[in-house]
Protein backbone atom coordinates (compact mmCIF):
# COMPACT_ATOMS: atom_id res chain seq x y z
CA UNK A 1 0.00 0.00 0.00
CA UNK A 2 2.81 2.46 0.79
CA UNK A 3 4.13 1.84 -2.75
CA UNK A 4 1.03 2.46 -4.15
CA UNK A 5 1.02 6.36 -2.43
CA UNK A 6 4.20 6.89 -3.23
CA UNK A 7 3.59 6.06 -6.94
CA UNK A 8 0.27 7.43 -7.01
CA UNK A 9 0.66 10.84 -5.18
CA UNK A 10 4.71 11.42 -4.45
CA UNK A 11 3.74 11.62 -0.95
CA UNK A 12 4.83 8.99 1.83
CA UNK A 13 3.12 7.50 4.42
CA UNK A 14 4.66 9.42 7.05
CA UNK A 15 3.54 13.12 5.25
CA UNK A 16 0.37 11.60 5.44
CA UNK A 17 0.31 10.24 9.11
CA UNK A 18 1.79 13.71 9.92
CA UNK A 19 -0.83 15.49 7.61
CA UNK A 20 -3.40 13.64 9.33
CA UNK A 21 -2.53 14.04 12.45
CA UNK A 22 -2.10 17.56 12.51
CA UNK A 23 -5.45 18.13 11.01
CA UNK A 24 -7.15 16.20 13.85
CA UNK A 25 -5.56 18.50 16.77
CA UNK A 26 -6.36 21.54 14.78
CA UNK A 27 -10.00 20.62 14.68
CA UNK A 28 -10.20 19.37 18.22
CA UNK A 29 -8.20 22.63 19.48
CA UNK A 30 -10.52 24.88 17.12
CA UNK A 31 -13.66 22.65 18.04
CA UNK A 32 -13.27 23.40 22.02
CA UNK A 33 -11.92 26.64 21.88
CA UNK A 34 -14.07 28.56 20.43
CA UNK A 35 -16.48 27.82 22.81
CA UNK A 36 -14.00 28.48 25.52
CA UNK A 37 -13.37 32.10 24.24
CA UNK A 38 -16.70 32.76 24.67
CA UNK A 39 -18.01 32.36 20.84
CA UNK A 40 -20.85 29.66 21.89
CA UNK A 41 -22.93 29.62 25.27
CA UNK A 42 -21.89 25.98 25.27
CA UNK A 43 -20.69 22.70 23.84
CA UNK A 44 -22.87 21.30 21.69
CA UNK A 45 -23.08 17.53 20.80
CA UNK A 46 -21.69 17.98 17.13
CA UNK A 47 -18.45 19.18 19.10
CA UNK A 48 -18.79 16.64 21.48
CA UNK A 49 -17.80 14.05 18.86
CA UNK A 50 -14.49 14.29 19.76
CA UNK A 51 -13.94 10.95 20.33
CA UNK A 52 -14.00 10.01 16.72
CA UNK A 53 -10.90 12.46 16.58
CA UNK A 54 -9.21 10.09 19.47
CA UNK A 55 -9.47 7.24 17.34
CA UNK A 56 -7.89 8.55 14.34
CA UNK A 57 -5.29 9.95 16.58
CA UNK A 58 -4.32 6.74 17.86
CA UNK A 59 -3.97 4.76 14.93
CA UNK A 60 -1.90 7.79 13.22
CA UNK A 61 0.05 7.84 16.46
CA UNK A 62 0.82 3.96 15.99
CA UNK A 63 1.58 4.53 12.53
CA UNK A 64 3.80 7.30 13.61
CA UNK A 65 5.77 5.34 15.39
CA UNK A 66 6.09 2.40 13.36
CA UNK A 67 7.78 5.32 10.85
CA UNK A 68 10.20 5.79 13.48
CA UNK A 69 9.04 9.43 13.85
CA UNK A 70 9.39 9.66 17.79
CA UNK A 71 8.31 13.52 18.05
CA UNK A 72 5.41 12.85 16.50
CA UNK A 73 4.22 9.68 17.80
CA UNK A 74 4.61 11.08 21.22
CA UNK A 75 2.24 14.17 20.05
CA UNK A 76 -0.36 11.98 18.69
CA UNK A 77 -0.62 9.76 21.58
CA UNK A 78 -0.65 12.53 23.90
CA UNK A 79 -3.27 14.17 21.61
CA UNK A 80 -5.08 10.94 21.74
CA UNK A 81 -5.11 10.61 25.29
CA UNK A 82 -6.35 14.59 25.80
CA UNK A 83 -9.00 13.83 23.53
CA UNK A 84 -10.15 10.71 24.86
CA UNK A 85 -10.20 12.49 28.45
CA UNK A 86 -12.20 15.70 26.85
CA UNK A 87 -14.45 13.45 25.41
CA UNK A 88 -14.97 11.80 28.53
CA UNK A 89 -15.14 15.24 30.39
CA UNK A 90 -17.82 16.64 27.97
CA UNK A 91 -20.19 13.77 27.95
CA UNK A 92 -20.45 13.44 31.56
CA UNK A 93 -20.83 17.30 32.03
CA UNK A 94 -23.63 16.78 29.49
CA UNK A 95 -24.94 13.70 31.14
CA UNK A 96 -24.68 15.14 35.10
CA UNK A 97 -23.64 18.71 34.96
CA UNK A 98 -22.12 19.62 38.04
CA UNK A 99 -20.93 16.06 39.38
CA UNK A 100 -17.36 16.66 38.48
CA UNK A 101 -15.53 18.86 40.82
CA UNK A 102 -13.81 21.91 38.81
CA UNK A 103 -10.58 21.23 41.02
CA UNK A 104 -10.86 17.86 39.52
CA UNK A 105 -10.81 18.83 36.36
CA UNK A 106 -8.00 21.63 37.20
CA UNK A 107 -5.89 18.39 38.09
CA UNK A 108 -6.30 16.76 35.19
CA UNK A 109 -5.57 19.86 33.14
CA UNK A 110 -2.03 20.27 34.97
CA UNK A 111 -1.28 16.73 33.90
CA UNK A 112 -1.53 16.85 30.37
CA UNK A 113 -0.21 20.52 30.68
CA UNK A 114 2.96 18.58 32.42
CA UNK A 115 2.91 16.43 29.73
CA UNK A 116 2.81 18.52 26.65
CA UNK A 117 5.88 20.69 28.90
CA UNK A 118 8.14 17.51 28.50
CA UNK A 119 7.26 17.29 24.93
CA UNK A 120 7.89 20.95 24.38
CA UNK A 121 11.27 20.38 26.02
CA UNK A 122 12.11 16.96 24.01
CA UNK A 123 10.67 19.11 20.86
CA UNK A 124 13.12 21.81 20.99
CA UNK A 125 15.12 20.89 18.17
CA UNK A 126 12.02 20.38 15.86
CA UNK A 127 10.73 23.04 13.22
CA UNK A 128 9.60 26.28 14.50
CA UNK A 129 5.48 25.71 13.71
CA UNK A 130 5.91 22.43 16.00
CA UNK A 131 8.08 24.18 18.48
CA UNK A 132 5.24 26.62 18.71
CA UNK A 133 2.45 24.30 18.46
CA UNK A 134 4.24 22.55 21.42
CA UNK A 135 4.34 25.63 23.26
CA UNK A 136 0.78 26.87 22.56
CA UNK A 137 -0.77 23.57 23.97
CA UNK A 138 1.29 23.32 27.13
CA UNK A 139 0.51 27.30 28.12
CA UNK A 140 -3.38 26.25 26.83
CA UNK A 141 -3.61 23.39 29.41
CA UNK A 142 -1.39 25.37 32.30
CA UNK A 143 -4.44 28.25 31.85
CA UNK A 144 -7.06 25.76 32.15
CA UNK A 145 -5.98 24.43 35.16
CA UNK A 146 -5.36 27.73 36.36
CA UNK A 147 -8.52 29.08 35.82
CA UNK A 148 -10.16 25.45 37.16
CA UNK A 149 -8.30 26.63 40.37
CA UNK A 150 -9.84 29.76 40.61
CA UNK A 151 -7.41 32.14 39.31
CA UNK A 152 -9.71 34.21 36.92
CA UNK A 153 -11.67 33.90 34.09
CA UNK A 154 -9.68 36.12 32.40
CA UNK A 155 -6.65 33.52 32.41
CA UNK A 156 -9.05 31.06 30.82
CA UNK A 157 -10.18 33.62 27.89
CA UNK A 158 -6.66 34.09 27.11
CA UNK A 159 -5.73 30.79 26.77
CA UNK A 160 -8.85 30.04 25.16
CA UNK A 161 -7.25 32.35 22.29
CA UNK A 162 -4.08 30.58 22.91
CA UNK A 163 -5.95 27.09 21.98
CA UNK A 164 -7.09 28.90 18.70
CA UNK A 165 -3.47 29.69 17.78
CA UNK A 166 -2.46 26.46 18.21
CA UNK A 167 -5.26 25.34 16.24
CA UNK A 168 -4.23 27.21 13.27
CA UNK A 169 -0.52 26.33 14.26
CA UNK A 170 -1.44 22.83 13.75
CA UNK A 171 -3.18 23.15 10.66
CA UNK A 172 -0.12 24.65 9.02
CA UNK A 173 2.06 22.13 10.46
CA UNK A 174 -0.23 20.11 8.55
CA UNK A 175 -0.41 22.06 5.63
CA UNK A 176 3.53 21.97 5.34
CA UNK A 177 3.43 17.77 5.52
CA UNK A 178 1.51 18.18 2.26
CA UNK A 179 3.88 20.41 0.25
CA UNK A 180 6.71 18.52 1.35
CA UNK A 181 8.66 20.91 3.67
CA UNK A 182 8.55 21.66 6.99
CA UNK A 183 8.57 25.82 7.75
CA UNK A 184 12.04 26.36 9.51
CA UNK A 185 13.11 22.92 9.04
CA UNK A 186 14.28 20.06 6.21
CA UNK A 187 12.11 18.01 4.04
CA UNK A 188 12.37 15.28 6.64
CA UNK A 189 9.45 15.42 9.64
CA UNK A 190 9.29 14.54 12.70
CA UNK A 191 12.14 13.80 15.41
Amino acid sequence: MNSSINAASGTSRATIVATVGFMCLGLMFWIVNITLAGWFDKFYPAGIATLFLAVVLLIIAILAFIDQRTLDAVIFFGGAGLLGSLHAGLTATGAAAGTTPMHYIAWVDFVWAVYFFYVWLAGLKADLVRMLFLLGTWLWLLSGALTQWGLGHVIGLIGAYIGLATAILAVIVSASAINGHRPGGSAAAGA
